[in-house]
């Protein structure tokens, strides 16, 4: 099947004042502006920057090929140690000539993150203050321009994000002081104190000699609070592209069958622009639907997308609710980008079908707005995708750390954003490895980061979902550290889209990525996508891979059922997905038994199966009961799985006999669920419930439970 709608319309009088963004002074304001403007990537930037990482990378890595490459020492590295008064001053950051830091992020061990930040414009301190309070605390500004992830982890083990600009005409200079760094020995002897580790990344813009720059200070912070306000109701709103025309939008609902298609095109004198881009994939319970439906894209003849919808839209190939500012998905199977995507006459955008089964396209809708095509300085959007499947932890016989690419590319543009989807089959962390990016032909890259989730933005391999305007996790129970063997799931999606912070390039630009897993010996499905802008013409190295797109998926590990002895009775373990006899009121059960985690729980795991009762429905601000079916005691022994909250008649099970509770169990503050039992003989021959009780807010305001049976003897 191939459905094909063409559109042609002039260029309406109110699209011809959209214009090119132009050069001018770089402020605060302008760059906030810039950052929230949609439109601004597509450009090639005016005034030209060349972009850079400061970071406290290992300074053992230098090119590739030369011992030290993967190494890994990557706290506390800076580029000198100054003296100021009786202050030592770590220097992390030395720019000179104009420019602007764009994102500034950080984290910390071993301290209580207390350590003194200053950043120098112009030869002159313009900010002073604890580390986590300037970036994340809002000592300069609200969230989101200044915010840590995820905030469901502890505070000292998030990630700490500035994305508030600061711009300097001359020079800057960003200093740490540290209280803990030059800790002196005991006296009469002992261990010392644990040095510091203290990471970062810094990221900057420089700018040609001579461009016009209003420097940063805290005078013109005040001044420009309306401003900063503004951009963070708008980032916190995702309003991305609100302000621009409705435009036209064409439609799509209706099934494809296998190998069809369904084919969008637009043909627009003057120029325009996909300002939105929603749809809904739907094909059954098949965990391949968001791998193997593509979504192809050409731009003025041509093809620049060729992604699996899933990665496209940020939620990798499981339904994960989150929201950016240009991607997100409600969690209800409906996915929305917000990318502004130009074209100068026509786009074509194609859905296609490379599974064995028909796909259902639902709610679909291609939003066409007005754009002013600049034939010196537009560009095309682009995104590419590929899988490593079954990739090794580590290569060759000393099993050495190796890279992997996201994409490269040849041409001039901007490199925009990346999303990272994976599977693995074990709990040690996977992602140790730094992102090393090289452009335009260099040996040694202008950035080496220190580590995968710093470069998305988190930090000590969190398991907890997050969603921000720029950095997500949609999911991350992959992550290793707080999973048992038992634990079925082993996927993470990291997502990061740049603004401020997109790396240009005027020839090209390779995005690598170091596979650092810290076992040796098990194999990994990673599949990055790569998004930039890039002149027409520009090439990638990642095209079309309809095989990597039928390859299965892997979502789950096979599910641990619990052997029953021959003596016991299956009570209920909720298998079938639903709550059958049992009553549920309130919210906190939701409309049926969960599959796991339910959206920003850590991981839980120790259940049987595949489905469990599980009250974080809302996370912990909803209450509610779960009632079972009465039944009559029979047999000496009640045995079964609980978890969640350890409250006393708030996060409990409890059974009922004639009205009262007569035996209760809770659990230990923990997800992981574990055996417990109630010796019942004594109430043999009555008739009973079962009670699952959430009846808090707050600290683990939830229960969980699974598998209950009676028996003859207890299960432990």
């Amino acid at each position: 099947m191939k459905t094909t709608f063409v559109s042609t319309l002039a260029l309406a009088a109110a699209f011809l004042a959209l214009a090119a963004p132009a050069s001018g002074k770089v402020t605060l304001k302008s760059l906030l502006e810039e950052m929230t403007d949609p439109d601004a990537n597509t450009y090639l930037p005016s005034p030209r920057y060349t972009a850079r990482l400061w970071s406290s990378y290992d300074r053992k890595t230098t090119e590739p090929g030369t011992e030290g490459w993967f190494a890994n020492s990557d706290s506390s590295k800076f580029l000198r140690e100054e003296t100021v008064g009786e202050r030592r001053e770590q220097v992390m950051l030395d720019a000179k000539g104009p420019g602007v830091i764009t994102r500034f992020w950080v984290t910390v061990a071993r301290t209580d993150g207390k350590g003194i930040l200053r950043i120098y414009i112009d030869g002159k301190l313009a900010v002073e203050g604890e580390v986590l309070k300037i970036l994340s605390g809002g000592a300069l500004c609200g969230a989101p321009l200044s915010d840590s992830v995820s905030r469901e982890s502890p505070y000292l083990n998030r990630g700490h994000d500035l994305y508030l600009p600061i711009p300097y005409a001359e020079s800057c200079k960003v200093t740490y002081e540290s209280a803990t760094l030059y800790s002196k020995q005991p006296r009469g002897g002992g261990k010392p104190p644990a040095r510091e580790a203290f990471y970062y990344n810094v990221e900057t813009r420089a700018y040609a000699a001579g461009t016009e720059v209003e420097s940063f200070s805290l005078e013109v912070l005040r001044r420009e609070k309306a401003a900063v306000d503004a951009a963070n109701r708008k980032l916190d709103r995702r309003l991305n592209g609100a302000d621009k025309a409705p435009g036209e939008i064409l439609t799509f609902d209706g099934e494809i069958p296998p190998g069809q298609s369904v084919v969008r095109t637009v043909t627009r004198e003057g120029g325009g622009a996909i300002r939105r881009l929603a749809m809904a994939v739907a094909s059954g319970k098949d965990p391949n639907a968001l791998r193997s439906t593509v979504l192809e894209i050409s731009f003025d003849g041509e093809r620049t997308v060729w992604v699996p919808a899933g990665e496209f839209f940020g939620c990798g190939y499981t339904y994960e609710p989150y929201s950016s500012w240009f991607t997100s998905c409600t969690g209800a199977g409906r996915m929305e980008s917000r990318w502004t995507m130009p074209f100068e006459k026509t786009c074509t955008v194609t859905v296609r079908n490379y599974a064995a089964k028909p796909v259902a396209l639902s709610l679909t809708a291609l939003e066409i707005g007005g754009y002013r095509w600049d034939p010196a300085r537009s560009m095309h959007f682009g995104a590419c995708w590929h899988e490593y499947a079954d990739a090794p932890s580590r290569r060759g016989a000393e099993k050495t750390q190796y890279d992997y690419d996201y994409a490269e590319l040849e041409g001039e543009g901007l490199f925009v954003g990346t999303t990272l989807a994976l599977w693995q089959p074990a709990t040690r962390w996977w992602g140790e490895g730094d992102e090393k990016v090289f452009i335009d032909g260099e040996n040694t890259p202008s950035y080496i980061g220190t580590g995968t989730e710093d470069y998305y933005g988190y930090a000590w391999c969190r398991p907890q979902p997050f969603d921000h305007p720029f950095i997500a996790q949609p999911i991350g129970i992959g992550q290793g550290r707080p999973l048992r063997e038992d634990f079925a799931r082993r996927n993470a999606v990291n997502v990061r889209n740049r603004a401020l912070d997109a790396i240009p390039f005027t020839k090209s630009i390779r995005f690598h990525m170091e596979m650092w897993h810290w076992l040796e010996d098990i194999k990994l499905d990673f599949a990055p996508l790569a998004c930039w802008y890039m002149r027409p013409g520009g090439k990638a190295n990642r095209g079309a891979d309809p095989a990597a797109v039928r390859r299965p998926v892997r979502v789950d590990m096979p599910p641990v059922q619990v052997a029953l002895p021959k003596t016991a009775v299956l009570f209920a373990d909720f298998e079938n997905g639903t709550y059958e006899a049992w009553k549920a009121e309130g919210e906190a059960f939701g409309p049926g038994p969960a599959r796991g985690i339910l959206p920003f729980q850590n991981p839980v795991n120790g259940y049987s199966g595949r489905y469990l009762v599980n009250s974080y429905y809302g996370k912990d601000e909803t209450k509610g009961t779960l009632t079972s079916p009465a039944f009559t005691i029979e047999k000496p022994f009640i045995n079964f799985l609980v978890g969640g909250g350890n409250y006393k008649d708030e996060t409990c099970v409890n059974l009922v006999i004639d009205g009262k509770t007569v035996r209760t169990a809770t659990g230990k503050n923990a997800e992981r669920l574990e055996w417990t039992h109630w010796d019942v003989g004594e109430f043999k021959g009555k008739k009973a419930t079962i009670v699952i009780v959430d009846n808090r807010t707050g600290h683990f305001g939830h229960i969980n439970a699974d598998c209950f049976h009676f028996d003859i003897a207890p299960r432990k």
